[in-house]
């Protein structure tokens, strides 16, 4: 199985404005080159983390163990190689000095050696970046695995600016960046109170800020009980789009639920592989716990208003999007509003995802309904001859997988906007962020949009504004309906 790099090369078409054939021979051409302070905490968890993102695109990628006192150790090279050749085993992590001509050095840590482009370093849950010929400050404390995570996915940032050559206007190479998720206002270092266990808390969905989200509790070391709905299985499209996962996973055809499941080893979790709305309807049923807290990592307006039909007392939804699929955003949500309605409005003129999957192959509706369910021959029988030659290529399939399917839409649809590991990566930081901050008391403002385009970086002092309820939303109109249903999950709870 090769590795399927279709939506990273995309990304960074549509952000440069240049075809895919070229700027996949510029990527293929492009060496980045690690280094790394190997005294440094979380240095591990941060090259992890890095490594697999820029194995998620067509470059060749080098690392620099180090000599003496500060080399990293075998069994973390070891490591690395394994995750590079989990994502791709054509593309080796090469191990040893830098090769070829020109390449693009990033640095883990404060110690950045000469020809160091961008050198980046956790500062308790945030990160220090410095471009050359900026030091760097005395840390505050010592990095977490947010701040690792974090970290990872700005230098991938960085590097990804400077790889695809985004033209002069559509992005910022910011010297000096300092940016903390759980206190954006602030400086990186405030690491506060030790981290709750999770109690009582639902992760819904499991695509690319899913799995981000997964990725930066298991390095935070969080603890607890955790529910996790997603319907769709792991297709090879995800595993260079997503945070976890390889091309062994994709053939397996895993359902992501399961892989979020083997990621979290300090978390119980339960695994619901199937809808939203049959997630509440096994609430109501006193078949899966309600939760109090939703963390939430979806790509459509639909899907964030099923969930917040379970109505739990917060709600920290992330998202991704904007012109080119690199903004980033949280939407703090609460059943009294701003509820995710008051965020995203419905679209009433546009087909849904569903409708569009049936108009494009023929199959009846009540079929994609159950798309966490395979396509076998039978599902072909109702069709015509040109509807049963292009579905019957995904036969083995569940069908929810086919929404968003590159191979049956042709990627013709300029709505599509993919993600990519850093850019999902930074909206789940935010996430986990809000959830620190709420959780332990570390902010009690009202509900806050925070938002950034990760070409330009976070701007404190821009990104944030507070929400009130939309008069007339749901939350508004409905208020004591939802009290009543709140009430009668919160006596079954």
């Amino acid at each position: 199985m090769s590795t399927d790099y279709s939506r990273s090369v995309r990304l960074g078409g549509l952000a440069a404005g240049v075809e895919e054939s070229a700027l996949r021979e510029r990527m293929e051409g492009t060496l980045i080159h690690l280094t790394a302070d190997g005294h440094l905490p979380v240095v591990a968890e941060t090259l992890e983390v890095l490594v697999a993102d820029l194995r998620r695109w067509p470059v060749r990628l080098s690392l620099d163990p180090g000599r003496g006192q500060g080399r990293l150790d075998d069994e973390l090279i070891r490591r690395l190689v394994e995750t590079a050749a989990g994502i791709d085993p054509d593309r080796p992590l090469r191990i040893g000095e830098a090769q070829g001509k020109a390449p693009l050095h990033l640095h883990v840590g404060t110690a950045p050696p000469p020809g160091t482009a961008v050198a980046g370093t956790p500062d308790g849950h945030g990160v220090r970046l410095r471009h050359t010929g900026h030091p760097f400050p005395r840390l505050n404390a010592p990095g977490t695995g947010l701040g690792a995570v974090l970290t990872a996915a700005m230098l991938a940032s960085e590097a990804f600016k400077a790889v695809v050559g985004l033209p002069e206007g559509k992005f910022q190479m910011t010297p000096v960046v300092d940016f903390c998720p759980v206190l954006p206002g602030e400086q990186p270092g405030t690491v506060g109170a030790p981290l709750p266990a999770l109690e009582q808390v639902l992760l819904g969905g499991g695509g690319a800020i899913g799995t981000g989200i997964a990725l930066v509790l298991d390095l935070l070391q969080v603890s607890g009980e955790l529910t996790v709905v997603d319907r769709e299985v792991f297709e090879k499209p995800n595993v260079t789009s997503y945070s976890i996962g390889t091309l062994a996973d994709a053939a397996a055809g895993l359902p992501k639920v399961r892989l979020i499941d083997a990621c979290l080893r300090r978390i119980e979790v339960t695994p619901f592989h199937g809808t939203l709305q049959a997630s509440i309807e096994a609430v109501d049923a006193g078949t899966l716990p309600w939760p109090r807290i939703v963390l939430g990592g979806l790509d459509s307006v639909e899907a964030r208003h099923d969930l917040q039909r379970l109505q739990v007392d917060l709600t920290l939804d992330g998202s991704t999007g904007g012109p080119v699929g690199t903004t980033v955003a949280l939407h703090e949500a609460l059943p009294t509003g701003p509820c995710l309605r008051c965020y995203f409005k419905a679209n009433h003129t546009g087909k849904s995802a569903e409708q569009r999957l049936h108009e494009l192959t023929g199959l009846p509706l009540s079929r994609i309904a159950r798309g966490q369910e395979p396509l076998t021959e039978r599902d072909l029988e109702c069709l015509d001859n040109q509807q049963r030659e292009l579905v019957g290529q995904f036969l083995g399939r569940p069908v929810c997988g086919l929404i968003n399917s590159t191979e049956l839409t042709g990627r013709t649809d300029d709505r599509f906007r993919p993600s990519a590991a850093f850019v999902a990566q930074q909206a789940a930081c935010l996430v986990v962020g809000a959830w620190i901050a709420r959780s332990t008391g570390l902010v009690s403002e009202p509900p806050r949009r925070i938002e950034y385009d990760t070409r330009f970086g976070p701007r404190p002092d821009q990104m944030i504004d507070h929400r009130l309820p939309t008069p007339g939303c749901v939350c508004q109109k409905d208020a004591a309906l939802i009290n009543l249903i709140r009430e009668a999950r919160r006596a079954c709870r």
